[in-house]
């Protein structure tokens, strides 16, 4: 009978340790700061700098990670007094973001590039195609009506105590459909640009939302490289 009962756990055994692991589900906040060029009519190419928070569903195994991410905000500097800005009702119906990284037993990673955005379809459900931007400043106001599309490449990445962080590169263009306001029907025009920046990922607490962290200190933060300083 002992040896029945030996037999038998150690089958059990046997059996737990080669059973696959179940992939593990997190909530992460993410944050993203990519500097790029922009032509502005009249103006020329100025510098941009945006700044984007996401909310992610991310389903982990030992060495991928699915991500399932969601614009909570973005915050875009004024060129030349000019700021876009969108309404939280049309944010909050753009559609979620696939990635997926494979995770090296360094802890780095690698991804193949992934895309993102909209077309000519009504994403927030205003009547306009695309989504609707409302632009205000003193030179130029009204609303542009864009479809958006964006490649985005990891140039870096790696696992840390509790997300990810790297750099990545993104090509982005956007179409304008139509515009209201004489001024941006006059100066409005599609973009097609390169931005370079970085993001972190931080994992939180389950049933985290976009709408449960606004207007609270954001939980991942970029802290990008301080530029190199030339020896005198």
């Amino acid at each position: 009978m002992a040896t029945f009962v030996l037999a038998l756990a150690a089958l059990l055994a046997t059996h737990s340790e080669s059973a696959p692991a179940q992939p593990r589900v997190e909530i992460w906040a993410g944050h993203q700061v990519l500097l790029g060029k922009r032509k502005v009519p009249l103006y020329g190419e100025k510098d941009t700098h945006t700044e984007n928070y996401v909310i992610a569903e991310v389903t982990r195994t030992p060495s991928r990670i699915n991500i399932r991410q969601k614009l909570c905000r973005f915050d875009f500097r004024p060129i030349k007094g000019v700021q876009p800005s969108m309404k939280p009702e049309a944010i909050a119906r753009l559609p979620t973001s696939p990635i997926v990284l494979q995770e090296k037993p360094d802890g780095s990673l690698v991804a193949a590039p992934w895309t993102a955005g909209w077309g000519e379809e009504d994403i927030d459900g205003d009547g306009f195609p695309g989504a609707t931007i409302s632009i205000s400043g003193s030179s130029c106001s009204g609303e542009v009506h864009v479809s958006n599309q964006s490649v985005t490449t990891l140039a870096s990445g790696h696992i840390t105590p509790d997300g990810a962080a790297g750099e990545i590169s993104v090509r982005l263009k956007q179409k304008v459909l139509s515009a209201k306001g004489f001024c941006l029907k006059l100066m409005a025009g599609d973009s097609d640009e390169t931005q370079n920046g970085w993001f972190t990922y931080r994992r939180i607490d389950p049933g985290s939302t976009c709408q449960s962290l606004e207007g609270k200190p954001w939980p991942a933060k970029v802290v990008p490289p301080l530029p190199e300083i030339s020896a005198p």
